[in-house]
């Protein structure tokens, strides 16, 4: 089990929240935003866009984390393509991590 005191949230520059890793002492994100983090790292790379033009896609998201990741995948297949069904599996060994 976690020990949920060893997070503290931080609000990065996109105005998006992370936590710190008190044992690490590193954040989950870059201090630039954890949403503009999730666009360049994980929604461009991987075309989604592109890939939002078919009628369905399936997303396979290891370490779910705080969600961005999907949050953005979500957004950009969905401004690209609103009526593509889409199937989200997030796979995440703390799941009490989370903002909300």
């Amino acid at each position: 089990m976690t020990n949920l005191e060893n997070f503290t949230p931080k609000l990065t520059a996109d105005g998006s929240l992370t936590f710190v890793s008190q044992e690490f002492g590193e954040s989950f994100h870059s201090h630039h935003g954890a949403m503009q983090e999730s666009f360049c790292k994980f929604v461009e790379p991987t075309q989604l866009a592109t890939a939002a033009q078919k009628p369905v896609l399936r997303l396979l998201d290891v370490c779910y984390g705080l969600g961005y990741n999907t949050a953005a995948a979500l957004q950009t297949i969905w401004a690209a393509n609103p009526s593509c069904f889409v199937e989200v599996i997030g796979l995440e060994a703390m799941p009490e991590i989370r903002l909300g």
